[in-house]
């Protein structure tokens, strides 16, 4: 034994009547100290040295496996918004179940219908590697807070959709997936509708337009605000269902009117099939440009192997 911690041990007790185990590692409000047996990874029961499974929001009881616990996985929360269910999911079991060496994770679970952050450090024992102990602590109040900043970085605050930070992000991670096809939008003459009645006005008409693009998300399918009056969309979809989007955005923003002159608005609409996936997104905007060429509030659909950029 370290004799830094006998001469501690004996000093604190001495002068001050503590116990270094039981006053100070045990007696702790705000963490579980638990210990398994890792041997059969299907199976690791964490069983209680101090503390109570209470703090998370579970039963008191002497012991939970941390498959019972990851059963218990909340998807209702940003980071599974743009990581996606399985990456993220994959993403915590990774960092959970990794006993080489220290580790931890911090992830949301559903208690009675209520989200709880907690947070696991695991630490492997050398002097016996399939004995791990774990401390488990509640990380609600921080990751409230954490959370919330994080969608403020991820997320337009006028439309509530991705921006373009999550563009770049999600693109880099996904344009690789089949059947993607970009969507370039901008909406027609829309410093006329600032000019007349107003940015409040054009605001409003912007997050009208938003809730059109939105109707058409899905987990993977996303449209992004990149700009004033410009959005992005990464979908995987056939060619058939990309034009049908396309065909529903430009007929339903037409139903858009400016608040006080009403100014109908419309949109052009650039999409091209990715197929070899280099620079689609700007080729993407060289067809909207097309389209808006061609007389505005229209679509124009491309295979990226037709586009030839200018160098």
């Amino acid at each position: 034994m370290n004799q830094y911690f006998l001469d501690a041990k004996n000093k604190l007790k001495k002068e001050h009547n503590i116990d270094v185990i039981e006053d100070i590692l045990l007696n702790r409000e705000d963490r579980i100290i638990a210990y398994a047996d890792i041997s059969n990874p299907n199976h690791i029961e964490l069983f209680v040295i101090s503390g109570s499974f209470t703090l998370i929001g579970l039963e008191d009881r002497k012991s939970y496996t941390l498959q019972d616990i990851i059963r218990l996985f909340e998807y209702d929360n940003a980071y599974v918004e743009v990581a996606g269910k399985a990456e993220y999911r994959a993403y915590v079991n990774q960092r959970l179940f990794y006993f080489k060496d220290d580790s931890d994770v911090t992830f949301p679970i559903s208690v009675n219908d209520q989200k709880v952050w907690i947070k696991i450090s695991s630490y492997p024992i050398l002097k016996k590697p399939n004995i791990c102990t774990f401390f488990i602590s509640n990380k609600s109040d921080i990751m409230v807070h954490e959370e919330a900043s994080y969608t403020k970085t991820h997320r337009d605050a006028l439309t509530g959709l991705f921006n373009k930070y999550t563009l770049d992000y999600q693109y880099g991670q996904r344009y690789e997936r089949s059947n993607l096809h970009v969507f370039y939008c901008d909406i027609d003459d829309f410093k006329t509708v600032n000019d007349t009645d107003g940015h409040k006005a054009g605001d409003v008409a912007l997050m009208s337009f938003a809730n059109i693009l939105k109707s058409h998300e899905t987990e993977y399918d996303r449209f992004y605000r990149i700009g004033g009056d410009e959005f992005v969309g990464l979908f995987f979809v056939t060619e058939e269902k990309a034009k049908a989007i396309a065909e529903d955005i430009l007929s339903k923003t037409r139903q858009i009117k400016s608040k006080f002159s009403q100014i109908s608005l419309t949109v052009s609409i650039g999409v091209v099939k990715a197929e070899q996936r280099e620079d689609v997104i700007r080729k993407a905007d060289v067809i909207l440009y097309q389209a808006k060429d061609n007389g505005k509030n229209q679509f124009k659909y491309e295979l990226e192997s037709n586009i030839l950029l200018a160098l």
